[in-house]
């Protein structure tokens, strides 16, 4: 991104795909009315297996040319929202947050709506995933048993 020389110095400063869509993915995380981000079947699969959150699940990044880049999206949002509204709070936050801590332009922003939770939706994931979190911390402590033993 930086290929200047300051100072006798040849710097270059670039950042990884992967970078860029962690920014994105805890960005829209933090917009009110968007619920999730969504990953592929695979990411989805992957998330059965593991807790740990993935920020970078359900976006894609494309930097063109080390200056701009393009950010596509794989959104769930809470029913009753207005979802042009949360859009543009997206769009502005990434487009705000990729620019302050990279530098870098967002030039465009796609969200496609997977999915639109109710309340009550919401209550049930979060039971399960609590459930899930319950099962993950017995298995530990048994782990933790026989390891001792």
């Amino acid at each position: 991104m930086d290929n200047n020389k300051q100072n006798g110095i040849k710097k270059e400063l670039k950042f990884d795909d992967a970078v860029i869509a962690k920014i994105v993915g805890i960005t829209c995380n933090e917009v009110e009315g968007v619920y999730s981000l969504e990953g592929g079947m695979m990411a989805n699969i992957t998330d059965m297996f593991t807790k740990d959150e993935d920020p970078t699940k359900g976006v894609s990044v494309d930097l063109s040319d080390d200056k701009d880049v393009s950010v596509s999206l794989d959104a769930t949002v809470r029913y009753g929202e207005n979802v042009p509204d949360i859009f543009n709070k997206v769009t502005m936050a990434v487009a705000k947050n990729v620019r302050q801590m990279t530098g870098l332009n967002v030039t465009e922003v796609k969200m496609t709506v997977k999915d639109m939770l109710t309340r009550e939706e919401i209550a049930r994931n979060e039971a399960k995933d609590k459930e899930k979190d319950n099962e993950r911390e017995g298995q530990r402590k048994r782990d933790a048993t026989s390891l001792r033993a």
